[in-house]
């Protein structure tokens, strides 16, 4: 009776650890915010993007998927990402989503409580041609959990008879180990606050070409309708002195 019971448990079993996998491996959907590089001013591309984005679990890392949706009137494909997270974009895949456009892509980080940088370039041609900064802030309440961390053992359990020497090599392997991992990281903590700084400059500048385009636009349409205003007066001014020369010569 007891092994019956047992066997009929194990199907429950098997159901509930594939349903608690399937969980963990499955993508979940996160929202974000965009946002001008080194600020939290909303960037001009935040409308291009479509929320929210796909995050799957994998191994130590978190996959993300994203989309860039574009107005067919902007021409096919105007927006591309020429970096996420300092690496190159995975999986880009174009596509149309009924008579607009998707450019799907993908990207890897072991962290998303932090702020994902990205460098995009927009090209619409005849109107707006520039590469910008931006950055993303992940909402981190729906995220899938990672693997857990796995630990290696450099040696087997000590005894209590086993020569304490071991143990002040250890340590100082280990505080060795802890000083490169702080000068790796003051290295790594100067170089991205140099690339900040560029790219908030590159940002400025970018903006004020995008600001200088469009009233460029503005003054030539003035000109323009200056221009034709003249020429119909000046056209009905000839046309009025045109009878008075006829009855002139009459």
């Amino acid at each position: 009776m007891k092994n019956s019971a047992k066997l009929m448990m194990i199907p429950f079993i098997f159901l509930f650890c594939l349903t608690f996998f399937n969980k963990n491996d499955s993508a979940q959907k996160v929202n974000y915010h965009t946002y001008k590089y080194g600020t939290h001013q909303t960037s001009m591309a935040n409308g291009y993007y479509a929320r929210p984005a796909e995050v799957k679990a994998d191994g130590k890392k978190y996959l993300v998927t994203m989309t860039i949706r574009t107005k067919k009137s902007l021409s096919p494909y105007p927006v591309i990402v020429l970096s996420i997270d300092n690496q190159s974009p995975l999986n880009v895949q174009k596509k149309r989503h009924g008579s607009d456009y998707d450019y799907q892509y993908s990207f890897e980080t072991a962290d998303l409580k932090h702020e994902i940088s990205s460098k995009i370039k927009i090209n619409v041609p005849g109107v707006y041609k520039a590469t910008h900064n931006i950055s993303f802030v992940f909402d981190n309440h729906n995220l899938p959990k990672l693997s857990s961390a796995s630990f290696h053992h450099a040696g087997h359990v000590k005894n209590e008879h086993e020569n304490t020497d071991n143990d002040a090599d250890a340590l100082a392997q280990a505080k060795r180990q802890s000083q490169l991992a702080a000068q790796k990281q003051a290295a790594l903590a100067k170089e991205r606050m140099a690339q900040n700084i560029k790219n908030r400059l590159d940002n400025e500048r970018n903006q004020k070409m995008f600001y200088y385009m469009i009233l460029g636009g503005i003054l030539t349409t003035l000109v323009l309708i200056v221009a034709a205003v003249f020429f119909v007066i000046s056209a009905r001014s000839i046309k009025k002195k045109q009878p008075e020369n006829k009855k002139d010569k009459k």
